[in-house]
C-alpha cells in the first residue's frame, strides 16, 4: 500500500468514526430489546426449549413426546402459521442386535419427501455440538408441484441417551426465514431435559421425638 493510499484510508476511517460518534450521542451502543420468552416442554420426556412468549402452543404430538408452537397471524389458518416442532424420537436399530442409526442416516430420512411436498433442496448442512451433544442442523427448501407455496424447513437433530434423538424443526415461508431463524437457533441451543423435582423432606411423625428420647 502506498503512503497516499494509507493516508486516504486513515482519513476515511476518521470521518466515519466522527459520524458514528455524533449519531450515537454518548457513544454507547443502543440497547437491543430481547423479545419475551418462555419455556415449553414435551410432557412425556420433559424435553424443554425456549420459545417466544407470544407464540401459541397448538398441541402435543407423538403421544406427548413432542409439541408444536406457532407464531399467530390474525385471519390466517393456523396450519399456515410459522411453526416450531419439538420432539423426542425413539430410534431403534434397523435389525435386532445392530447399532442404532447414525445422525447421518436420520438426516437422509429427513430429506426423503413425506408426501406433503414432492421434493426438497438442501441449502445447508452443519455438524456441531449443542450443549455438549452431537448434532446436525439441516436447512432445506421444500417444493410442491400442486401450486402450494414453497417452504423452508430448518431441523436440528440432537443425539440423546438410550437410542433417543431430539428433533427441533422450524417450518416457514422463505420470506419469513431470516426473521425467524434466531427463534430456531435460540430454541435449538436452549434444549434441556428438565430435572425432576427433589423429593420433599419427610415430615416427622407425631410422637417421634418422644420415642427417640
Amino acid at each position: 500500500m502506498t503512503s497516499k493510499s494509507a493516508l486516504l484510508l486513515v482519513v476515511l476511517c476518521s470521518v466515519l468514526c466522527a459520524g458514528l460518534s455524533k449519531s450515537s450521542g454518548s457513544g454507547a451502543p443502543a440497547a437491543h430489546k430481547v423479545p419475551a420468552s418462555r419455556a415449553e416442554c414435551a410432557k412425556a420426556v420433559e424435553l424443554c426449549v425456549t420459545v417466544p412468549a407470544s407464540w401459541q402452543r397448538l398441541g402435543d404430538i407423538f403421544d406427548d413426546l413432542g409439541f408444536v408452537v406457532a407464531e399467530p397471524h390474525e385471519g390466517v389458518d393456523s396450519a399456515l402459521w410459522p411453526q416450531l416442532s419439538v420432539a423426542a424420537i425413539d430410534v431403534p436399530p434397523q435389525k435386532p442386535g445392530s447399532a442404532p442409526r447414525s445422525l447421518d442416516e436420520l438426516v437422509e430420512i429427513v430429506l426423503t419427501p413425506d408426501g406433503t411436498f414432492t421434493s426438497s433442496e438442501t441449502l445447508q448442512r452443519t455438524r456441531l455440538l449443542i450443549n455438549g451433544a452431537d448434532a446436525e442442523i439441516l436447512r432445506v427448501r421444500l417444493h410442491d408441484d400442486a401450486n402450494k407455496p414453497e417452504m423452508i424447513e430448518e431441523v436440528a437433530l440432537i443425539e440423546g441417551d438410550e437410542e433417543m434423538v431430539y428433533s427441533i424443526a422450524l417450518r416457514c415461508a422463505p420470506g419469513d426465514f431470516d426473521r425467524l431463524d434466531p427463534v430456531f437457533q435460540r430454541a435449538a441451543h436452549s434444549w434441556r431435559i428438565k430435572a425432576s423435582a427433589p423429593p420433599a423432606p419427610a415430615k416427622p411423625q407425631p410422637g417421634a421425638e418422644k420415642k427417640s428420647k
